[in-house]
């Protein structure tokens, strides 16, 4: 009887995810048909709504605590502080895309960003790379309390300790400390890279110049990440 309600329940939350994702899929196809004159077919559309619901069971199962003590999956901040996410891609080699998305502790989006540089960089000095750009951004819309969350493990650790020696990646560890001291509080958090996905799918976005930025809002190409960080908040 308990194995059989336990099964009921998983089928239930699995059902409401489904149908957020199938209404957002039909709002979206509804805007490409007013603003773009483009229709997605029903079969393509269904088998994107699965997939959606297929990335947020494996997103909810890796909401399991971790021995390292970071989060899993994406958490809301306290009220009246900010989160911001911030991720660096290097899927084009030549390329670094960086992406950061701000929300509050509703889960709404302030604003989004991302912005492409021709480099060729390791990957921590990339990752800092998004930091900077993300505080920046924090400091240019008058954010005072804020958590800034990544999921390079290494940096976060620096920044913690306020270790800066002398390579490319501590003169870019050095900037992100001096814009630092135009916020009020600001705390420093890991998480894994399933609590990242807005991040990390903005900085796969290539904008329409060099940086491009959505105030109130995400755009759509993340838009399912975001809902699906909503669905799973505590």
């Amino acid at each position: 009887m308990c194995e059989s309600l336990v099964n009921w329940r998983r089928c239930d939350i699995k059902l409401r995810v489904k149908a957020a994702y199938l209404a957002w899929g039909i709002w979206s196809d509804r805007n490409s048909i007013v603003f773009n004159d483009t229709t997605t077919p029903p079969s393509i559309l269904m088998a994107r709504v699965d997939r959606w619901v297929d990335e947020a069971g494996a997103y909810h199962r890796a909401g399991i605590p971790s021995n390292l003590g970071s989060s899993r999956i994406w958490l809301p901040p306290p009220d009246g502080v900010v989160k911001l996410n911030a991720d660096a891609s290097m899927a084009v080699d030549g390329w670094i895309g960086l992406g950061t998305v701000a929300r509050d502790s509703r889960g709404k989006v302030l604003f989004a960003a991302t912005r492409r540089v021709r480099a060729h960089r390791p990957v921590e000095v990339a990752e800092a790379k998004a930091l900077e750009m993300t505080v920046r951004l924090g400091a240019r819309y008058g954010i005072q309390q804020l958590i800034v969350e990544s999921d390079c493990q290494s940096v976060i650790k620096r920044h913690s300790k306020h270790a800066i020696y002398l390579s490319d990646l501590d003169l870019v560890l050095h900037n992100i400390l001096f814009v630092c001291s135009s916020f009020s509080s600001i705390v420093w958090s890991h998480v894994n890279r399933y609590g990242n996905s807005v991040a990390h799918n903005l900085a796969k976005l290539i904008p329409f110049e060099v940086e491009q930025i959505w105030e109130n809002h995400a755009p759509l190409e993340v838009a399912p990440y975001v809902l699906m960080d909503s669905l799973f908040m505590e």
